[in-house]
């Protein structure tokens, strides 16, 4: 998260008809004993704007939460 510093895009694609498209999937997890939550590094002058959470708790929204558009992220916003 970068406490809505950096604006994100729903979808995005480039596409060029003389090109293929190439689609490139990454899967990363981390430690279970990881904190999920807005970047330290770059909230350190201001107040969060999400929530930060154990990977547990993280999981549990995530999964809970319906693949539309943005709602996880409205779901992460402490206000």
């Amino acid at each position: 998260f970068t406490n809505g510093r950096y604006r994100s895009i729903e979808h995005r694609a480039v596409v060029d008809p003389k090109e293929e498209r190439l689609s490139v999937a990454a899967f990363h997890f981390p430690d279970m004993d990881a904190m999920i939550g807005p970047l330290k590094e770059l909230t350190a002058q201001e107040d969060d704007a999400y929530k930060t959470l154990d990977l547990e708790s993280f999981m549990k929204i995530f999964f809970a939460t319906k693949l539309e558009g943005k709602s996880f992220l409205d779901r992460m916003k402490l206000n």
